[in-house]
């Protein structure tokens, strides 16, 4: 299994099914907290060994616990041109993660969902596997040459979303409609609502960058 660094983003609350799947992630090596994420560890009773960001939005007393439980801080000033997550995300790949799975709630301001998900195709993130616990759903970001093992159930939902001016050369495997070294542009939807149709979901693309969210059926 692959190191994995764990990052707590801030933002809205994730809820206890979402900190569940956080707490059974394997073979975690780096637990991040993105400013008020630490919130998030914490209710898990998770040890964290880096808080990042500007600190606007995490409560001084919880930062207070953190650092007394040796848990080191990188505060950013809040006049920055880059979001908590980013620079969270960006200090996982500087220790040589293989994997990151961030932990969200999704939902509050749009801009901060869509700056989110791009901040998960950096380009510095390119080698590695890189993946979100959106409440409900899971999302991942590949970036070409990638491919992609998804364990579902028959019936979940299974989307592709092109995140670059083009994703070329995309193959499933799994899915009620399968595409065989086929192309999506950003602004296609024809990747939106596919289903699986076996219990496990294979996705690859050589060329671009693809978003892929994974929704289980029955839940919203």
């Amino acid at each position: 299994m692959p190191n994995t660094s764990l990052i707590f983003s801030g933002g809205l609350a994730p809820n206890d099914a979402t900190l569940n799947a956080a707490r059974a992630i394997q073979n975690v090596n780096l637990v991040i907290a993105a400013d008020s994420g630490l919130h998030a560890a914490q209710k898990l009773e998770m040890h964290v060994d880096f808080v990042i960001g500007d600190f606007d939005s995490v409560d001084a007393s919880a930062l207070a616990r953190a650092t007394s439980a040796h848990t080191q801080t990188i505060r950013h000033s809040a006049d920055k041109n880059f979001t908590d997550l980013e620079s969270a995300l960006l200090f996982a790949a500087d220790k040589k993660t293989e994997r990151i799975v961030i932990v969200t709630a999704g939902g509050g301001r749009l801009d901060h969902q869509f700056g989110f998900v791009a901040a998960m195709f950096n380009p510095k993130l390119r080698e590695i596997k890189v993946e979100a616990l959106w409440h409900t759903s899971r999302l991942f970001a590949l970036q070409g040459p990638a491919t992609l093992d998804v364990t579902t159930q028959i019936g979940d939902t299974i989307a592709l979303q092109s995140f670059s001016d083009k994703s070329a050369k995309i193959s499933t495997t799994g899915l009620r409609w399968q595409l065989t070294n086929e192309s999506l542009a950003n602004f296609e939807t024809r990747g939106v609502s596919n289903i699986a149709t076996a219990n496990q979901v294979s996705i690859s693309v050589e060329l671009g960058q693809l978003l892929i969210i994974h929704q289980p059926k029955g839940r919203s």
